[in-house]
């Protein structure tokens, strides 16, 4: 299989033996769904699994995006000064935006323009400071097309304790990591080259 390697600066990461129902979960959600119609797809790439000095099984695990890609993706990140664009907030192209509704029940969420959010004077967020903060990451493999999520459902999974620690409903698994896939592969010009860091 092959063997991804995101930056020469960056140490290996690697998810210790994940569970039966993980592994499944991760199986059938890499190889069973589509990005997109027929331009994108999710692979996981696996290394051989080794053995640490502790006797526990590692297995390095990670998920890829693919898009199919064109000579305008190529023109649009050679415009963006990747070698000085700074850590901090940068405004992209698309967020995904999904409601809960009083139930706790989450409804279909959906891509949309950047840009601001209506929220009420009542929010929790805004009167209690509710809120949660996940750091995903996505950097783009040397071949310079595909796009690579580390573990994204060890994300969600991390998303939903937070949520319910703080009381707030979280979305499963699978919404978390849909709209992160569909969010990266619309912001997909602001992954930056291998190299240069991470969107």
């Amino acid at each position: 299989m092959e063997r991804a390697t995101l930056s020469p600066s960056l140490n290996q990461s690697y998810l210790l033996s994940p569970s039966r129902a993980s592994t499944t979960r991760l199986h059938s959600f890499c190889f069973s769904r589509n990005l997109s119609p027929s331009t994108s797809s999710i692979k996981l790439q696996r290394s051989s699994s080794s053995v640490s000095s502790s006797g526990v099984s590692l297995t390095r695990c990670n998920a890829v995006l693919s898009n199919s890609s064109s000579n305008k993706d190529v023109t649009e990140l050679a415009d963006i000064d990747w070698d000085n664009i700074g850590f901090g907030l940068k405004p992209t192209d698309y967020m995904y935006v999904m409601k809960c509704n009083l139930g706790g029940e989450f409804s279909n969420g959906e891509l949309q323009r950047f840009g601001n959010i209506e929220v009420s004077p009542s929010a929790g967020v805004l009167n209690y400071g509710q809120g949660l903060f996940e750091g995903m990451k996505a950097y783009r493999k040397q071949d310079g097309k595909n796009i690579l999520l580390f573990r994204p459902e060890e994300n969600a999974t991390r998303m939903r304790c937070g949520a319910e620690r703080m009381c707030m409903p979280p979305p499963t698994i699978d919404q978390f990591v849909d709209a992160v896939k569909a969010t990266v592969l619309a912001n997909k010009r602001w992954v930056p080259p291998p190299g240069k860091g991470s969107l």
